[in-house]
């Protein structure tokens, strides 16, 4: 490939990623995922599962898991994480969170809906 053609390649390729994470949030009390991305002010309650999950229930009572592959390292262990959200929305593979006290730096997978329990 042409050196040209690369650079355009990685412009749109970034182009479509800030795009994805800049759509407009779900209205209020809806917590649907939109192109693999969450409302972070929908947010309930984050519960850390394990190294390599995240639990996320929704102000509308819809729940949310996110595996990290791979594990993020001593995030049980330290009970917390930090995140800095920029535009309106917490997208998979794009969302790093920093381990509280370890300072790993962690990137977030894909949400998925937990079937709902009725």
């Amino acid at each position: 490939m042409k050196p040209a053609f690369q650079i355009a390649a990685v412009t749109i390729a970034a182009a479509t990623c800030l795009i994805a994470c800049t759509l407009p949030a779900a209205p209020a009390g809806q917590a649907s995922i939109q192109n693999n991305c969450l409302n972070p002010t929908e947010i309930a309650k984050q519960t850390i599962l394990s190294d390599e999950e995240l639990r996320f229930e929704m102000r509308n009572g819809d729940v949310f898991i996110n595996r990290m592959s791979p594990a993020c390292s001593g995030l049980k262990f330290e009970g917390g994480f930090s995140w800095q959200v920029r535009g309106t929305l917490v997208c998979g593979k794009q969302q790093t969170i920093q381990v509280l006290n370890a300072g790993n730096i962690c990137l977030l997978g894909d949400f998925t809906r937990e079937p709902s329990k009725t």
